[in-house]
């Protein structure tokens, strides 16, 4: 819809969503010369005509990426909420999301072709019980990361605990002696 209609509606009944129940509005959206892309203002246009460029071979590496990741990103929030980080949590585990990610970037032949098995799992729609692959995603992850991604783990986490302890202490009442 055009500004002027936009300014027209909000005039009329205050109300913009009050345009989304006409049959105009309905045609407008189902307009079979669109080319499907849906904006939500005009902060977006920049990212949407840069997507309008992107390669289909990009688009379906990106996708794949995404899929990966959403399998991935759930087994590493559960992995480490089994190490009992505390106030620590948080901070790590954007870490290591980080760190995946990169790792991601460089598989070898073998872990793409057992990521790749993973997702054809995953497609099963198995129960959590039955999906082998899955139940070895920790052991994936043990493969990616390096000694400096476990040291550099472990300094965040000292780190964010030590600042969640003074805090805690600089909240503490006073003792009067």
């Amino acid at each position: 819809m055009d500004d002027q209609k936009l300014a027209e509606q909000l005039a009329k009944t205050g109300n913009l969503m009050d345009l989304c129940v006409g049959d105009e509005w309905l045609n407008e959206i189902d307009d079979p010369e669109d080319d499907g892309w849906i904006e939500a203002g005009p902060r977006m246009r920049p990212y949407v005509e840069a997507l309008k460029s992107v390669s289909p071979e990009a688009i379906r590496t990106m996708r794949r990426q995404m899929r990966i990741q959403s399998i991935l990103m759930p087994e590493l929030c559960q992995w480490l909420e089994s190490w009992g980080l505390g106030l620590s949590f948080e901070a790590v585990y954007t870490e290591a999301r980080r760190v995946v990610r990169r790792h991601l970037k460089q598989l070898t032949l073998e872990q793409e072709a057992w990521l790749d098995a993973l997702v054809a799992e995953d497609d099963q729609h198995l129960p959590m019980a039955e999906r082998a692959l899955r139940s070895q995603v920790v052991a994936l992850f043990s493969t990616l990361f390096t000694a400096d991604d476990w040291q550099a783990l472990a300094k965040i986490a000292a780190q964010d605990m030590a600042k969640g302890v003074l805090q805690v202490a600089e909240q503490a009442p006073p003792i009067a002696v």
